[in-house]
């Protein structure tokens, strides 16, 4: 992915051009799907707020600068949306369609290490949902969306650093917390 190519694209839509908003759109929009999807755990709900962010490029291209990062610029509007959706539901409704695990148990000949394999993996996800959302989204940004520390500090308005030790404390709260849950 070419950032400056990002920028002049971005540039490009605020100049008028807002079919460039396609390109950035492809590169784009699978990231925010899982930034989404790792906070909301719904597919739906995650395919709305994408299409809400690029609504908000749009909206909002007026305030992107000459000098802007669109990455850092993009995902602080995707946060945003993010935020808003949270405001209106207060909690997210975890459900999760079991029929296809249950056909995959089926089919795998070693289904007590499978079992095993999922046991940990729900563990995992509780660990993450036990989370604060703020928490969540850093682990979210940094770990699955693999946004460069310096970015998400350049977001948060703080020291790369200081994102850095955020990040580390997250990680040893949810070991300690996928832990208790393996007991």
């Amino acid at each position: 992915m070419n950032l400056l190519e990002d920028h002049s694209l971005m540039m490009k839509v605020k100049e008028g051009e807002v079919e460039k908003l396609n390109l950035l759109y492809k590169r784009y929009s699978r990231r925010f799907f899982g930034f989404f999807y790792g906070m909301t755990k719904d597919g739906a709900t995650s395919e709305d707020l994408v299409q809400n962010v690029f609504m908000r490029i749009l909206k909002y291209k007026h305030t992107y600068s000459e000098a802007g990062d669109f990455e850092v610029w993009a995902f602080q509007l995707a946060r945003n949306v993010h935020k808003d959706h949270y405001r209106k539901n207060k909690r997210y409704a975890f459900q999760e369609d079991m029929d296809p695990w249950e056909q995959e148990l089926r089919e795998t000949k070693n289904k007590e290490v499978e079992m095993e394999k999922s046991d940990e993996l729900n563990y995992l996800k509780k660990a993450l949902e036990n989370l604060s959302v703020e928490k969540r989204e850093l682990i979210e940004l940094v770990r699955f969306q693999k946004v460069k520390y310096a970015k998400v500090a350049e977001m948060l308005g703080v020291t790369e650093s200081a994102i850095k030790v955020r990040v580390h404390r997250i990680l040893k709260e949810l070991r300690e917390s996928y832990l208790e849950l393996d007991v």
